[in-house]
């Protein structure tokens, strides 16, 4: 086979490879929760961020705007810094996806971001697993 025609036909498959895979490492991994989570973390129970979820399974009541059109939820945001949640979270309230009217606070989720995360649409990532949230995030 032509060089060049090998490489048109491979070309198309190595980049629907790359598609999903997240630019950077980051570490650590950064998420949202409410305020209640400090709390819970603090007395020692086990938080957990979730991973995807069927639609199926989804809970009762979870906000429309947080879902994927198929009624799926695909995976918990997480974000490569403080910052970048920060700025997360004034989108997702104003998409309707997580309620406004909360104390919203950043923590660190146990994840590695190669293994554990993916980009659902350009520059959102999420969860591919539930990951357990380990502490509040300082600046």
């Amino acid at each position: 086979m032509n060089p060049l025609r090998l490489l048109a036909a491979l070309a198309p498959l190595v980049l629907a490879a790359c598609a999903g895979v997240p630019p950077r490492d980051c570490t650590p991994v950064y998420t949202l929760g409410d305020s209640s989570v400090s709390s819970a973390i603090a007395s020692g129970r086990t938080v957990m961020k979730p991973g995807p979820v069927p639609a199926v399974a989804v809970p009762p009541g979870t906000p429309r705007a947080a879902l994927e059109p198929d009624g799926s939820y695909a995976g918990g945001r997480v974000f490569c810094s403080v910052p970048e949640a920060r700025a997360g979270l004034i989108e997702l309230q104003a998409k309707g996806a997580i309620p406004a009217g909360r104390p919203w606070r950043v923590y660190v989720v146990a994840a590695s971001w190669r293994e554990d995360v993916y980009e659902s649409r350009p520059g959102e990532y999420r969860l591919k697993r539930s990951a357990r949230m380990v502490r509040e995030a300082s600046e």
